[in-house]
């Protein structure tokens, strides 16, 4: 279950601290910022969101096609790229950007990693990075959630430190 108290208390961090939010979602495929605007005051901080799902769309909106053949869709040089290159579209100062890349299943992309090995990539303030989480279930619904509530967790973290 994706947990509800953590957005708002990221959505109430962000407005504080006038911080817009940029995001680039594939295995989500939206459901992070569908989560994040059901919530009250979220069009105060949500700038855009960018599902590019596969890997052509990531290629030609994001530009990292080279990137991508390089290291692989799913991995954390493809992740930490998607939040870098999603930046390009805002034109606020203040502004975390978050993606996810991964494997929900029941197909795996990338044969070295497991189903439920997502990355999440983060910029912000010229700090760009990414992290590798392995979700233990093979439901893909159930990992999608579970990537959901990763990138509140990361994006709370990374705005509060």
């Amino acid at each position: 279950m994706v947990c509800k108290k953590n957005i708002i208390k990221f959505i109430k961090i962000l407005y504080k601290n006038k911080i817009r939010l940029c995001i680039a979602e594939s295995v989500t495929g939206g459901g992070f910022a569908f989560e994040m605007i059901k919530k009250k005051n979220a069009s105060k901080i949500i700038d855009f969101s960018i599902v590019c799902y596969t890997e052509k769309s990531k290629g030609e909106i994001l530009n990292i096609s080279k990137d991508i053949e390089k290291y692989g869709v799913v991995s954390k040089q493809v992740a930490e790229l998607m939040a870098i290159k999603v930046l390009k579209y805002s034109k606020y100062k203040k502004v975390l950007a978050l993606s996810c890349t991964g494997q929900a299943g029941p197909t795996k992309i990338n044969q070295k990693e497991k189903i439920g090995t997502v990355f999440i990539g983060v910029s912000y303030r010229n700090n760009n990075f990414s992290i590798k989480k392995v979700i233990k279930s093979t439901e893909r619904l159930k990992i999608i959630k579970e990537v959901i509530n990763e990138m509140v967790n990361v994006g709370i973290k990374t705005i509060s430190d």
